[in-house]
């Protein structure tokens, strides 16, 4: 009977004890809702705006969600926004009591975000002037959080609020591993510290400017591998709209890439400036054509070597190797209104490019080895190599052409130099070396049957008094050492108003013009 009876009393108090337990946690629950609440209402920055639906909490858990929700962010005195979201839902999970009561440390779980819609404004030019000191974040606890997950969110960026976009990115998936900041790290250039980053993007499309955007089907990045799907840049406009949009010369643009890759991604803040680091990278299946509108005005602003656009970069580069395969290049000049612009095409392009880095104390070269064939035959190889630290912007470049028949290029030759050639290139060798000013090398060919006929205005007919005195000047090849080469010198001046490549070409053309005009002989050759 006292044994029934002590279970009973005990029976009793456990109910009581439960009975309490469950009016303790709900008022936890009210509490907690309460006090989220109203610090949601209260405590923000007047220039950020927040409105939401309901609001669950789970004090057993740890977790606080949000549903449907409407943010605006303003800037700091000023009436102009920053950037606006719309959210179907927003979890809190897994919040550490104990470090946050006994430690000052926030721990969570999990941040989940499920369909952010978000639109930013980038900076107009009175965005520094409103920057005050109300704009950093005062945080007074450190934050741990295990994982923050972004689920089919979209993220558009416009030029100003009244204007066009200038990015877009749609079905956003991200995803970052041991998130962790604190009151030092907040209103730093990289706010968090994280260990891992997964990301996954479609139907990109950036604004590059008045003249050209991009677009990208899809962007992946999974521990440190980037890949890139169906990039396309190119200019908005035809050819012929191109030309009436310009006041100076601009190519019109058309580059297609199926696939690129980049192994090892990292990027960083350091000593004042962003730096960003990968191991090998590919580009798959490349695919360029460029026109050029001559009777545009030229553009006469200087253009910079590619050794200085490297060592003059705003971010800290270093890219061990980026390979280029099966790629195709075609370029094409517009010289007269009468004529179809001729065009040079480069197949089969295969190339490696090898240390593309501007890190002080690395002393690597970069170097270009490049193989394609020229008009689809006649196989050509260029090996180029520079200093980005050295600010004389010195170079050695090397190359050779073997097998072409002159009359593939003709078309070219017609329509832009007036010139029609005839005869077979079978070997030729250069190598250059030079600076941001002046160049000199030398040239060896080995051909036959070769001659220019000038043509006339209309560029159908031969003009045969410039041709008979051409053909005075022009070894046609006969004329060589005992293993059939003749030899030219190569002297030439930089025109800084234009590309290196034009550089390349006058080098070329001074080479082409010593050697089937010249005597022919080596000079480097003892008697």
């Amino acid at each position: 009977m006292h044994k029934k009876r002590t279970i009973k009393i005990i029976s009793r108090i456990i109910l009581v004890l439960l009975v309490l337990v469950a009016l303790t946690l709900l008022g936890a629950q009210l509490l907690a809702k309460d006090a989220i609440a109203n610090f949601l209402k209260t405590k923000l920055p007047p220039h950020i705006q927040l409105a939401y639906e309901d609001i669950d909490v789970n004090v057993l858990t740890g977790t606080t969600k949000l549903n449907t929700i409407d943010l605006n962010i303003g800037i700091s005195d000023s009436i102009r926004p920053r950037a606006s979201a719309k959210i179907e839902a927003l979890e809190v999970v897994g919040l550490g009591y104990w470090q946050f009561l006994f430690n000052k440390k926030i721990t969570l779980t999990n941040i989940n975000v499920d369909k952010p819609v978000l639109k930013y404004y980038l900076k107009g030019k009175e965005d520094k002037a409103t920057k005050s000191k109300n704009d950093s974040i005062g945080l007074k606890k450190s934050i741990h959080i295990d994982r923050i997950n972004i689920k089919n969110g979209s993220v558009t960026l416009f030029k100003n609020p009244e204007d066009s976009v200038a990015m877009k990115l749609d079905s956003v998936f991200f995803e970052m591993d041991e998130v962790v900041t604190d009151r030092n790290r907040i209103n730093s250039k990289i706010p968090v510290a994280y260990s891992d980053v997964k990301f996954n993007g479609n139907s990109l499309y950036a604004d590059l400017g008045p003249y050209e955007a991009l677009n990208v089907n899809e962007i992946h990045l999974d521990q440190g591998h980037l890949r890139v799907t169906d990039l396309k840049l190119k200019s908005k406009y035809s050819k012929t709209k191109l030309s009436a949009h310009l006041r100076k010369e601009h190519d019109y643009i058309d580059l297609k890439i199926p696939q690129v890759d980049f192994d090892e991604i990292a990027f960083g803040y350091a000593d004042a400036k962003y730096w960003v680091r990968t191991g090998k990278g590919t580009l798959q299946g490349p695919n360029l054509e460029m026109y050029r509108d001559k009777l545009v005005a030229d553009d006469l602003e200087r253009k910079k070597m590619y050794s200085e656009a490297i060592r003059k970069l705003p971010i800290q580069l270093d890219v061990p190797e980026i390979q280029i395969q099966d790629g195709a290049i075609t370029y094409s000049e517009r010289v007269n209104r009468e004529t179809t612009p001729g065009k040079i095409v480069f197949g089969d392009v295969n190339a490696k490019i090898l240390h593309i880095q501007n890190v002080p104390e690395r002393k690597e070269k970069t170097s270009v080895a490049a193989r394609a064939l020229l008009m689809g035959e006649a196989p050509i190889t260029l090996n180029w190599s520079f200093d980005s630290k050295n600010t004389r912007d010195a170079f050695l470049a090397s190359g050779t052409v073997k097998s072409f028949n002159s009359k593939n290029i003709n078309p070219f030759l017609e329509s832009n130099l007036r010139v029609r050639a005839k005869g077979e290139i079978q070997e030729l060798y250069f190598t250059i070396s030079g600076d941001a000013v002046s160049s000199a090398g030398d040239m060896k060919m080995k051909y036959e049957d070769f001659e220019f006929s000038v043509l006339k205005k209309d560029r159908l007919r031969i003009n045969k008094v410039l041709t008979a005195i051409g053909r005075i000047f022009v070894n046609d090849g006969s004329n060589t050492d005992e293993n059939g080469y003749r030899y030219g010198g190569i002297e030439a001046e930089r025109d800084p108003t234009k590309s290196f490549f034009n550089y390349l070409w006058l080098n070329v053309n001074d080479g082409l013009t010593s050697t089937i005009i010249g005597n022919g002989k080596n000079k480097r050759r003892k008697n």
